[in-house]
């Protein structure tokens, strides 16, 4: 369910951010977001707010400090976010993930510490992919980061570099993996950001998504207790009349950037709104005085509306079907709710890019020569959909669902499906 705002502002919130008490801090995120873009200013006090009220916990039981939410409500708040600012709604995504994937078995030892983070309101940042040449097909890789262990300091040192590290400018903590020579496991760890040897660099040079902080992480002999270390738990399974199949692990990544998209198109429809209710002046070829009298604009503005409605509808679907994929782990329906899931989010990300892409240059369409100011920055909507959508790209999804349909083939469990 979708309600209205009572201010002037074109922008509607759903039902659930609404109730949890966020419309009208998203409504003040959304009024400073252009600017933030054109400046390039980090949003440091944007992502303290929504750590102060616990956003970051919002999936935890209430008994473990959350707020206990619906995984659907908690992709309609993400939504709602990124229709806000895209920016600060992608910096979560590593963080929601963790809590997620670990709320799955809270009773290990790196579940409960994981997740006591989350309750204090703080968030996990990741560091786990590398510069690499490696060809094409090949999944499993160990990292380059080395763990060795010191014996002048009595403790474990994480050396190496990892990229596209988002949000972790912002992240309290790191949770990185890292390869121990002599070893074949591959070893997880989870320090403070604040930890001596960590360089957070801010170089992520975008041409969209500017404030993520999705740069570099260096470690430089990074001390790593050893209360510190985590093995990787294994992927979970579900046996099948073909036998036992690893269930796809990433859904919630594909189905997460596909939502800021659509919160992008939200957006878009609600600054098409403005644009055209503000405009004094016509063309002098056109038949109404007022823009927002003119039948083709009116027309145009039907069919962002039309498409907004459309790519929210199979986002929310791919969102359910995850939902029920979750809560069956364990049950003979695992694996194919699994795979309906996958393609789901296949599904909706081969619909919502291509589409928002094109919605975004039809924005200029009903803003005329007034809507190209760099100060309104309206381009950062088509800049922010091209960078999430390059993420997993859409052409290859299709082929491999085309595959998958046609003969059968299953999707690879590497990748974002």
């Amino acid at each position: 369910m979708t309600r209205h705002n009572t201010t002037d502002s074109p922008l509607t919130w759903h039902e659930a951010t609404h109730r949890l008490g966020y419309a009208d801090l998203f409504q003040q995120f959304a009024e400073g977001a252009a600017q933030r873009d054109v400046q390039r200013q980090a949003i440091h006090p944007e992502v303290a707010e929504l750590k102060r009220r616990g956003y970051g916990a919002l999936r935890l039981p209430k008994a473990l400090g959350g707020a206990g939410i619906a995984l659907p409500d908690l992709f309609a708040l993400t939504r709602d976010l990124a229709s806000a600012d895209p920016n600060i709604a992608h910096i979560f995504r590593n963080h929601l993930f963790s809590v997620e994937q670990h709320l799955a078995a809270p009773s290990s030892v790196f579940a409960q510490r994981l997740l006591s983070i989350a309750a204090e309101g703080k968030i996990i940042g990741l560091a786990l992919h590398e510069q690499t040449n490696k060809p094409s097909g090949q999944v499993g890789r160990r990292p380059g980061m080395q763990l060795e262990w010191s014996a002048s300091h009595q403790a474990w040192e994480a050396s190496g570099i990892k990229i596209y590290s988002t949000g972790n400018l912002y992240a309290d903590f790191i949770l990185a993996n890292a390869s121990e020579p002599g070893r074949d496991t591959e070893r997880q760890f989870l320090v403070p950001s604040s930890t001596a040897g960590i360089v957070l660099e801010d170089d992520w040079s975008g041409f969209g998504q500017k404030l993520t902080g999705s740069g570099t992480t260096v470690f430089d002999k990074v001390r790593v207790r050893e209360e510190d270390l985590f093995t990787i738990p294994k992927r979970a399974t579900a046996t099948t009349p073909e036998g036992e199949r690893p269930l796809f692990g990433f859904t919630f990544h594909q189905v997460y950037l596909t939502t800021v998209i659509v919160g992008i198109v939200n957006r878009i429809h609600a600054d098409a709104l403005t644009l055209v209710r503000q405009r004094s002046r016509n063309f002098y070829h056109g038949v109404a005085e007022l823009p927002a009298h003119e039948p083709e604009v009116q027309s145009t503005i039907g069919r962002i509306a039309a498409w907004r409605s459309a790519v929210e509808a199979i986002t929310d679907r791919a969102a359910h079907k995850l939902d029920r994929a979750w809560k069956a782990v364990g049950t003979p329906d695992a694996w194919p709710l699994s795979l309906e899931a996958a393609l789901a989010a296949s599904e909706a990300k081969v619909v919502v890019d291509e589409t928002a892409a094109n919605l975004a240059s039809t924005l200029i369409d009903v803003a005329s020569g007034s809507g190209v100011s760099v100060q309104s920055a309206l381009d950062r909507h088509w800049r922010n959909i091209k960078v999430l959508s390059s993420h997993n790209p859409r052409t290859y999804k299709e082929r491999l669902l085309g595959d998958h349909y046609i003969n059968g083939t299953d999707l690879p469990l590497g990748a974002y499906f």
